[in-house]
This record gives C-alpha cells, sequence and structure tokens, in this order.
C-alpha cells in the first residue's frame, strides 16, 4: 500500500518495491502518478530497491504551500533525504524531468544514472520551451477537433485500446488539469540555466519518441546536445509516453543506462 511522508509544504504519496544495494526513483509527468511504472518495476525491482511517488499536487500529494513546480526538485531531495537513499539513478517522464535534471545538477554527487524520458524540461533554454509550447498548443487544438490524443502515438491509439484506457483511468485521478494553459518551466521556475549543465556529470540519457506530439523529438535531440556527455536515443513509433506504449524499448534504454552506471 503507497505511504505518505511529509516535506517542506507539502505530504507526499510514495511506494517503495524490491531491495537491492542501488535505487532507482521514477518521476511521473503530468499524465501520471505514482501508479503509472507498471511496466518498470516488474522488470527492475528483482535487483533494484524502487521508488515511486507522486509530485505535490498530483494524485494523492498535496500541495499544502501552494509551490508547485518550483518545489519539485527540492521535495525529490527530501523524500530521498527521509528515505535513507544516499544516491539514486533518476527516471523522470515529461514533466518529471523538471523534478530530476535540476536535483541533478545541483546534486550530482547523489545521482548515479539520468534518464530524461519524453522530455527536456528543466533546461532553462527560451527557444527549447518555445519550441515545445508551440508544439503543444497544435496537439492540444488537433485534440479538440477530434485528433489523436496527445499523451500516446497514433501507432499506440490503434493497437491497444486497453492500454488507452487503463492510461486515461490512472489520469483522472489525478485533480483537473488546464492542458490548456502550459505550466512555465523557466529558469525563474526552477530550470538550471544552460552555464549550469556542466555539473551533470553521470551518464544520461534522452530518450524521444518519434511522434511525440507534446514535446517533439526534434527539441529533446537539441537538449541532449546541450548536456555534456548526454545520449540520444529515439524510438520509432513512440509518441510522448514511450515507457507506456513501448515498455520494452524504453526498459531496454534504461537496463543500458543502468549498465553504464554500475557496471
Amino acid at each position: 500500500m503507497p505511504k505518505t511522508l511529509e516535506v517542506s509544504g507539502a505530504t507526499l504519496v510514495y511506494d517503495e518495491f524490491g531491495e537491492g544495494p542501488e535505487t532507482i526513483v521514477f518521476v511521473h509527468g503530468a499524465g501520471g502518478n505514482h501508479l503509472s511504472w507498471w511496466n518498470q518495476i516488474p522488470r527492475f525491482s528483482d535487483r533494484f530497491r524502487c521508488v515511486t511517488y507522486e509530485v505535490r499536487g498530483w494524485g494523492q500529494s498535496q500541495d499544502i504551500s501552494g509551490e508547485g513546480r518550483t518545489a519539485f526538485a527540492r521535495d525529490l531531495g527530501e523524500l530521498m533525504d527521509q528515505l535513507d537513499i544516499a544516491r539514486a539513478a533518476l527516471v523522470g517522464q515529461s514533466m518529471g524531468g523538471f523534478s530530476i535534471l535540476p536535483y541533478a545538477a545541483r546534486h550530482p554527487e547523489r545521482v548515479t544514472a539520468l534518464l530524461m524520458a519524453d522530455t527536456m524540461l528543466g533546461i532553462g533554454d527560451q527557444e527549447l520551451l518555445d519550441a515545445m509550447r508551440v508544439a503543444t498548443a497544435a496537439a492540444a487544438e488537433n485534440a479538440r477537433l477530434g485528433g489523436m490524443t496527445r499523451m500516446v502515438g497514433s501507432a499506440y491509439l490503434e493497437r491497444s485500446p486497453a492500454g488507452v484506457f487503463l492510461y486515461n483511468q490512472i489520469r483522472a485521478l489525478n485533480p483537473p488539469l488546464d492542458l490548456d494553459r502550459p505550466l512555465s518551466f523557466g529558469v525563474e521556475d526552477g530550470a538550471i540555466p544552460l552555464d549550469e549543465l556542466s555539473a551533470l556529470t553521470m551518464p544520461i540519457v534522452f530518450l524521444a519518441g518519434a511522434e511525440d506530439a507534446i514535446i517533439p523529438a526534434d527539441v529533446i535531440r537539441r537538449a541532449a546536445e546541450m548536456a555534456p556527455g548526454a545520449r540520444y536515443v529515439e524510438i520509432p513509433t513512440g509518441g510522448h509516453s514511450v515507457y507506456w506504449e513501448l515498455p520494452d524499448e524504453f526498459n531496454a534504454v534504461l537496463e543500458e543506462l543502468l549498465a553504464e552506471a554500475y557496471g
């Protein structure tokens, strides 16, 4: 059963699975919560301690202070402190990148590997953020006109209607989110300026779905080029939720990253 812990100005819901000498912390995107990682936990919990949690204001986590996304990275650090996690591999999907990348840049000694999945959030580059906003607005208009669901690719919509239904059921456990008003993710909100990316000395992968309608693959590729030593991996036919749509491909990328970090 999920548990709760108190951080500065919030109550976070979290869960733990498995045991091992190393830890993976999974941070969901705007369409998910701590339940979203059902395709990853069974794969990795036999060898790793796996922690999932709901960021403040999502799922059942409470944002008592109203700080929202500006406190995401701080919350991650306090969660790791309270769970006695000295170092961890961090996996963030979409909005989850805004938690893990700023935290990793400010506390590189506590991060063994970084998987930026379907995201460049956390990098405070205005050109990248503007390109994302244009794509998000176009996807929102497409959805209003009856086009493809924004969070997954068109191939997945056709291949797995049951998976789309489950995704939407899990997303419905979150408080209502106005996706027509994109959140700001700039430096003023806690993103890292470009000159601070040099602190990211751990193995890093930026993973993109070729059909991502929210944060296009080209935007994520450009972000990967800004982070020293980062690798870019593109998954054909994947949309904005590769971890959900193509879990075998996603898990293989994570396996390779973990092998690079831990040998």
